[in-house]
């Protein structure tokens, strides 16, 4: 059924369902959160249930077995992975302006919406203002700010939080088989994201993220060392992003050790060791969460991921 097997977000699923039921759906949707916490799914299984014969999304019919397979011609996703540009609003454009081919309405699902440039936003703006009845938009973002004012103005807004760390220790231990040790660590280096923690199950992301806070802490030094590195972390969008997210937890643990001495509050519990030997002041621990947060904001900006990371890692690795 749809939305059962979506983790959390209770609130957001009811009031989704009530829309539904009450045959209120508003033309389009601003869903804002975190990557990786299931606004995508959610979008998606509100699709089901609103293609589904039967009403429910029961996964059998027709249209639920189209949509499993990514073949059903009435919903539209616009996902790159660079920026959304000015095409993609035009291929937008053409699809609302046709008549569904099997539904009564059509989704169009806009992941990313951050990236999109200034022209693809004021061409959206432009079919968003005035969209044919059957036509609903979901514009899913991470970065809600980013989203011009006049396209967040024309949306139902829907705001979805973190996962608490119960809730991603259950998941990864019940439904992914994961044992009770390593998914407590997933639940703890997530950040309330199951995306992010399906990232570092991947055992080469994880080692990565092993060797890289072996390289910040100077256990392994060198400069074809720290660009090897910079390399690999920087191959996507998502994956610069994800290791980001990992230098800024490394140095907030290493700024909470030095600051109480304990372990309690630590994120990377398995780094324990690395973080013991890492030596710096808290001049340098500071100075290097400025550095990755300045880089967090230009990475968005530049297209040279791996320049970029390979910088940053330079700049705040102990000599």
């Amino acid at each position: 059924m749809a939305f059962d097997d979506i983790i959390g977000h209770e609130r957001q699923k009811r009031f989704l369902s009530f829309l539904i039921e009450r045959g209120n759906i508003p033309h389009a949707f601003l869903f804002c959160g975190q990557e990786g916490i299931g606004k995508r799914q959610t979008a998606m299984e509100f699709t089901r249930r609103l293609f589904c014969q039967a009403g429910t999304g029961c996964g059998a019919c027709r249209s639920c077995v189209k949509l499993d397979r990514g073949s059903h011609p009435d919903l539209v996703v616009v996902r790159n992975e660079g920026s959304i540009g000015i095409d993609d609003s035009r291929m937008i454009a053409k699809e609302v302006s046709e008549h569904p081919f099997e539904q009564d309405k059509r989704v169009i699902i806009i992941d990313n919406a951050e990236t999109m440039t200034n022209e693809a936003a004021n061409a959206l703006l432009k079919t968003l203002e005035e969209p044919p009845p059957y036509n609903h938009f979901f514009i899913i973002t991470s970065s809600e700010r980013e989203i011009p004012l006049t396209i967040r103005s024309r949306c139902t807004r829907v705001a979805f939080s973190p996962l608490s760390r119960e809730q991603l220790e259950l998941y990864f231990r019940d439904r992914a088989g994961i044992d009770p040790d390593r998914a407590g660590l997933l639940a703890s280096i997530s950040f309330g994201s199951i995306g992010s923690g399906l990232f570092w199950l991947n055992e080469d992301n994880f080692s990565l993220r092993v060797r890289i806070a072996e390289t910040l802490s100077g256990r392994t030094k060198g400069f074809v060392l720290a660009s090897s590195l910079a390399e690999k972390a920087s191959m996507t969008d998502r994956s610069a992003s994800m290791y980001l997210t990992f230098l800024l937890s490394f140095f907030r643990d290493l700024f909470v050790r030095k600051i109480t001495g304990g372990t309690s509050f630590i994120t990377n519990t398995d780094l324990e060791d690395i973080l013991d030997g890492t030596r710096g002041d808290l001049t340098w621990i500071e100075s290097s969460l400025k550095r990755i947060q300045e880089t967090v904001r230009v990475m968005r900006y530049n297209v040279n991921r791996w320049l970029i990371f390979e910088n940053l890692l330079i700049q705040v690795t102990r000599e």
